[in-house]
């Protein structure tokens, strides 16, 4: 499966920090140096039961990074009898890096920003092939 896609999946945890920074994390993985390597879905086209959506996860990696134990992302994407390659936890990532907690909601900050790079590496380092 080494050609197949990488598709990051964000929790969309709306009015949370981690939310924000999870989404962000997506952001800088699929839209700056590994951007040929990685892209991202909509997790609501999961929900919404997307077949062109569902029938993409099925033949690629996919990594689903979330917010809080409830794990939606993860649980969303195996809904659809898709395989999670790496499910990415930021409570976990953080209690890595206590001094990487982000900021609001609406501005994560310095350490917000320093939390979604760990994230990445994260999947770099342990999810790559």
């Amino acid at each position: 499966m080494s050609d197949a896609k990488k598709i990051v999946i964000p929790w969309s945890g709306i009015g949370k920090a981690f939310g924000t920074v999870s989404r962000e994390a997506t952001y800088q993985l699929t839209e700056t140096d590994h951007r040929e390597e990685y892209r991202t879905m909509c997790l609501p086209l999961l929900v919404a039961g997307d077949q062109d959506a569902i029938d993409l996860l099925k033949i690629s990696r996919v990594y689903t990074i979330d917010g809080c134990p409830k794990k939606c992302a993860t649980l969303s994407v195996e809904r659809t009898g898709a395989n999670v390659t790496m499910e990415v936890m930021v409570p976990k990532v953080l209690a890595k890096n206590t001094d990487h907690k982000p900021g609001s909601v609406r501005d994560i900050g310095p350490n917000g920003v320093l939390l979604a790079t760990d994230i990445i590496n994260t999947i770099l380092e342990e999810g790559s092939d």
